[in-house]
């Protein structure tokens, strides 16, 4: 299969906007550009080479300078959603929302389930995990960032008071906006990502609920036709991820929100743009609601 990311795939959509990620020829961060002529060039003549697609990241190949300039960047967290935005003094340079899994609790309690089936109750007892460790996780980020960053703690009803005042929307990646000390004068993204991670490592041979005549159905097909599922895929002019796979070599593709691109395609009509991995990103330009509701939220500005 050709590289997904050799020029030859590399669409006009990006090289758009801003391009986030540069990277120097020892791999040390760069500063964003928008000079897309001189990427492309770049690129064709063979002195940097694309790294990743989403964000559109390109390593140099050749010595250069290494100059930054402040960037401050702000976290925005919520029990379902977090928004990330990345600022200059005069620019966005970044801004993402990602949705976090929310069947962790549930595969969680299934594992122990099979464990219990497993074990016939033979098994020691162990002591309940303490509630609050995933909070106790939290600081844990936060305290190790202390140590090469300079970090400041805000609350929502702070992010919420500048919020309004800057007569912006409730949405995560917003709110990132103004912890990350947002003003007037700097101009926002006209780009975003949406983020959305999936579960990878299911490894499960068989579904646990066991069919008549004692038979336990095989679990999720792994690869029909070189396809996985979550694959990102090109469908005509559109781009969508493969979110169910079956055996015929006709899938189900939608966007990462869920939208049905088209319910039953054959794979002679899709074209793998990127491979599935845990955290997929979609590029946007204006947009999606998500999680409107006010809710509680942690917020961490560096």
């Amino acid at each position: 299969m050709a590289d997904i990311t050799s020029l030859s795939n590399i669409e006009d959509e990006h090289l758009t906007g801003i391009i986030p990620e540069l990277s120097s020829k020892d791999d040390k961060p760069l500063m964003p550009t928008k000079r897309h002529g001189k990427v492309r060039r770049l690129l064709k003549q063979g002195f940097a080479k694309v790294v990743r697609r989403e964000p559109f990241t390109i390593q140099l190949l050749y010595d250069t300078t290494t100059y930054t300039q402040p960037i401050t960047v702000g976290v925005d967290i919520g029990s379902k959603v977090i928004g990330v935005s990345a600022i200059t003094d005069k620019q966005e340079l970044f801004s993402i929302e990602v949705e976090l899994r929310q069947d962790i609790k549930k595969l969680l309690l299934e594992r122990r389930e099979y464990r219990r089936n497993r074990r016939y109750g033979k098994t020691r007892y162990r002591k309940p995990k303490d509630a609050n460790h995933v909070s106790t996780i939290g600081w844990h980020i936060v305290n190790r960032l202390k140590q090469q960053y300079d970090v400041e703690i805000t609350f929502g009803s702070i992010t919420k008071a500048k919020r309004t005042e800057m007569g912006l929307e409730k949405t995560h990646r917003n709110d990132a906006f103004v912890i990350a000390g947002c003003s007037k004068d700097i101009n926002r993204a006209t780009e975003w990502y949406f983020g959305k991670y999936f579960r990878r490592q299911n490894t499960s041979l068989h579904k646990a609920n066991i069919l008549k005549g004692s038979i336990r159905k095989r679990n999720t097909i792994k690869e029909v036709k070189g396809f996985r599922r979550f694959d990102k895929v090109r469908y005509k002019n559109q781009i969508g991820t493969i979110y169910d796979l079956r055996s015929s070599g006709y899938f189900d593709i939608r966007t990462l929100s869920g939208e049905k691109i088209h319910s039953s395609t054959k794979y002679q009509d899709l074209k793998v743009i990127e491979r599935a991995k845990t955290l997929i990103l979609e590029r946007r330009n204006q947009r999606t609601f998500l999680h409107l509701k006010e809710d509680e939220i942690s917020c961490a500005g560096l």
